[in-house]
């Protein structure tokens, strides 16, 4: 049992743009190779005489997951793709090993990316990118639980943060 969420997880990817879609698996990433990138939104000031601040505003953050998934005999490349560029939008749900670490990440809308790059160490690798956008409703990231069914289907749910008692 572990207490926070790290190790190997599964990613599941559900086309948007096919009616009916449903979540697939990707193979297992290469290890260490899985990563949540936060943006932070450029800081807009307001400065008044002195050099000081009256007012501090931010942009919104931008969210990218990245992973590298290496090319083998009998594996498909998971995506087709045409000069890095993968057609339609995909959610993204991050399984932690642990299921019961509340760690899952949901993408709700990511356009994806893949470059294709070799080595003599690891071979043909395609590293994907995972640019999360803004959703017509809600947040462009989750926080969560997830669990995969016996039918290969994850479920995410939404990690709740309590509110502090108002006075």
């Amino acid at each position: 049992m572990s207490y926070i969420g790290w190790g190997k997880c599964r990613i599941f990817v559900k086309d948007l743009d096919t009616t009916g879609a449903k979540y697939r698996e990707l193979p297992t990433p290469i290890e260490g190779s899985t990563s949540l990138e936060a943006t932070k939104g450029d800081k807009q000031e307001a400065k008044i005489e002195g050099g000081q601040n009256e007012d501090v505003k931010y942009k919104a953050s931008t969210y990218a997951l990245n992973l590298n998934i290496r090319a083998k005999k009998g594996r498909k490349k998971p995506f087709d793709s045409h000069d890095g560029l993968v057609a339609h939008s995909y959610e993204v749900i991050v399984v932690p090993e642990d299921t019961a670490v509340p760690s899952a990440i949901k993408i709700p809308q990511a356009t994806v990316s893949v470059g294709e790059t070799f080595d003599t160490t690891e071979g043909l690798v395609w590293p994907y990118s995972f640019e999360a956008v803004k959703p017509e409703n809600g947040d462009s990231i989750l926080f969560g639980s997830a669990t995969v069914a016996a039918t290969g289907q994850p479920t995410f749910t939404e990690m709740q943060v309590e509110s502090e008692p108002t006075a």
